[in-house]
């Protein structure tokens, strides 16, 4: 079953001479419950379009449906209140809020949706990714490889179906990064997440179960794992 379908997508950015045509009829389909990995290069259109499948970014033409839900005639308030259900993001610079400590960037999320707050279920989130014992810690107390973990939690919180991650493991060294990549595969498995990554590191799209190749804002290569 799809959790996202993409059709004829295409994006374009004002510049002082001509229009940049950032992405260009873009079709893609996400399997549910699955992990893929997008790679590409600065400036690939990578970014962009986990932008738009995410509703942070706007796009020209074309169609985005993310859980049978379609973006194009959405508003900026249904927008918001679709990703606070559906979507988690994590992104490399972590973005926690520094004057709330680690309990409370969990659940912040939880609190902005107006969602009851799961306990047991964030119990277990915050257990599987080892922050026993840090909830009431701030963000400054932490080390890098533990900010991550905290994003990750957040993200999970709403029990989302579908988690986007911007180069979550490119301002950590190798063995943090590996480990904060099994962390978010093992939320695949855990908890039935519609997981996209993108990277530009090649190494990790080992771990995925479809690897997609984007240059110049088109798809040039699909790859699906047999394993």
């Amino acid at each position: 079953m799809s959790a996202i379908k993409i059709t004829k997508l295409n994006k374009y950015y004002k510049t002082e001479n001509e229009p940049f045509h950032a992405l260009k009829d873009i079709d893609l389909e996400f399997e549910e419950g699955k992990f893929t990995v997008i790679l590409g290069k600065s400036g690939s259109g990578k970014s962009t379009l986990l932008n738009i499948i995410g509703g942070l970014d706007s796009y020209d033409n074309g169609e985005v449906s993310v859980d049978g839900f379609d973006y194009k005639d959405a508003d900026d308030k249904i927008m918001s209140n679709f990703r606070c259900r559906k979507i988690g993001f994590v992104f490399q610079s972590y973005n926690l809020i520094p004057v709330l400590n680690v309990y409370e960037n969990i659940i912040f999320p939880v609190n902005i949706s107006g969602a009851k707050i799961d306990d047991k279920y964030i119990a277990n989130v915050i257990k599987q990714l080892g922050l026993d014992g840090k909830e009431k810690s701030f963000p400054n107390q932490l080390s890098g490889g533990q900010q991550q973990r905290v994003a990750i939690a957040r993200a999970l919180a709403n029990k989302p179906k579908i988690v986007l991650a911007d180069e979550p493991t490119g301002n950590l060294d190798s063995a943090i990064s590996e480990d904060v990549l099994n962390l978010l595969i093992n939320g695949v498995k855990e908890y039935g997440h519609t997981l996209i990554m993108i990277t530009h590191d090649s190494d990790i799209a080992k771990y995925a179960d479809r690897v997609i190749n984007i240059e110049d804002g088109r798809i040039v290569k699909e790859q699906i794992s047999n394993t």
